[in-house]
């Protein structure tokens, strides 16, 4: 996901063990797993009141419940927005026969992480056609059209 907070994000505590516990802010998004994975906004959390949070879809609707302690709910991750190239030097491992190369994955949110993009000598042949014609295309070349 992305290095810096985000609203999609949970605020996760320091506890042991295979997984922090997901206990969404106001306004967060989360998947409920006991609703076959419905999208809700966080609109109220469990407080002496209420013992459930409430969720709303996010283009509005029926709210509905789930457990206070979040154990239905899961973050929902910022989308990627598109991914570009780092510059630093693609590398080509003839033993597994692939070529890496270092890409940035922007997110929605504006966030970004850094990747590889690993490629069959198959892919590298698309690739470098596909940007051949881009470049063809840049420079006003005939035949670029095709």
């Amino acid at each position: 996901m992305t290095p810096r907070p985000t609203p999609h994000l949970p605020a996760q505590g320091g506890e042991l063990g295979t997984a922090a516990p997901f206990l969404p802010r106001l306004g967060d998004l989360a998947r409920d797993t006991a609703r076959d994975g419905r999208i809700g906004v966080v609109v109220a959390l469990p407080d002496e009141e209420r013992r459930t949070y409430h969720l709303r879809p996010p283009g509005g609707g029926n709210d509905w419940s789930a457990p206070a302690d979040g154990t239905t709910l899961r973050p929902v991750p910022a989308r990627v927005t598109h991914v570009t190239p780092i510059r630093r030097d693609a590398v080509y491992d003839p033993r597994a026969q692939q070529g890496s190369l270092p890409v940035q994955v922007h997110y929605e949110d504006g966030g970004a992480d850094e990747a590889t993009l690993i490629l069959t000598p198959d892919q590298m042949e698309v690739c470098a056609y596909q940007v051949g014609r881009l470049i063809d295309q840049r420079n006003g070349r005939h035949g670029a059209e095709q």
